[in-house]
């Protein structure tokens, strides 16, 4: 097992799923950083959510000790931006945000087209101070999509990769319908 710490700002069920079924044990994020350090972790997983960047000031310093000790973190969609801010990227509201599935990214270094599941409205411009690799960009608009650093132990995507749209996407209606009935 690999010892995780989410930093929750909104984890969807969907992601918890491919979390453990890779292989991690995830420890929520206590408000004490001295109790997640006796975890003996493996690394940070800094998760999605609603709202801006910015709105969530309170939890940098704590992100900016985690980069600082080098622990392994991966970052999605809002915490791709959070760390963004940290690596001192600016951060620009889009004129029309990415939501919605088959956003195409391409990867310049591999050549490939993926598409993924995006929900945001804000995204990163690049800047001068960081090592970039493995670099992913929208091909909608060019944004980028991702940020990985050969000096830190780091990932970060723009993208939901625990989005699955599909025949899944309503399953809880048979919950809901089962409740109307068991009444």
């Amino acid at each position: 097992m690999i010892n995780i710490l989410l930093i929750n700002f909104g984890c969807k069920l969907g992601m918890f799923k491919l979390l453990i079924k890779n292989n991690y044990f995830i420890y929520e994020f206590e408000k004490k950083i001295n109790i997640c350090l006796l975890l003996k972790l493996n690394g940070v997983f800094i998760s999605n959510g609603p709202g801006a960047p910015k709105t969530y000031l309170k939890y940098f310093n704590i992100i900016l000790f985690f980069v600082y000790i080098k622990i392994p973190i991966l970052s999605i969609c809002l915490g791709h931006q959070i760390i963004s801010i940290i690596n001192m990227f600016s951060i620009f509201k889009l004129k029309n945000g990415h939501h919605g599935v088959n956003h195409p990214i391409y990867n310049i270094n591999k050549k490939k087209l993926y598409l993924t599941s995006q929900n945001h409205n804000f995204n990163i411009k690049k800047n001068n101070y960081f090592n970039y690799s493995n670099l992913f960009f929208s091909l909608f608009d060019n944004t980028l999509q991702n940020i990985n650093s050969e000096i830190q132990p780091l990932i970060c995507f723009q993208g939901h990769p625990e989005g699955c749209p599909g025949p899944n996407d309503l399953i809880n209606i048979f919950k809901y319908y089962k409740n109307i009935y068991e009444q």
